[in-house]
């Protein structure tokens, strides 16, 4: 949701560089950055859901792979909100 009300997916993304076929594949990919990391929570490998025990089965590697993609992802949120040129707030005007 986040990302369509920044005009940062593929299908809203305007003309220019942001609706570039390269620029909308990798936007493309940063919304799966966001639904897997919460699939990967809500299937018992995080802890915020009260687990009795510790999760197993996932290393390390698996760890900083979440971990630096949500940081590529809120990155690119808040870059966006912060960018006076970027595509969501030229309808503010």
């Amino acid at each position: 949701m986040v990302q369509k009300a920044l005009k940062l997916d593929a299908g809203s993304a305007p003309e220019g560089p942001d609706g570039s076929k390269a620029v909308k594949k990798i936007l493309s990919g940063s919304v799966n950055i966001a639904v897997g990391v919460a699939e990967l929570r809500n299937q018992g490998f995080g802890s915020g859901h009260g687990m009795a025990s510790a999760p197993s089965g996932l290393g390390v590697r698996h760890a900083r792979l979440t971990v630096n993609a949500a940081v590529t992802w809120c990155e690119l949120i808040l870059d966006t909100l912060a960018d006076p040129a970027a595509p969501w707030c030229r309808d503010r005007d």
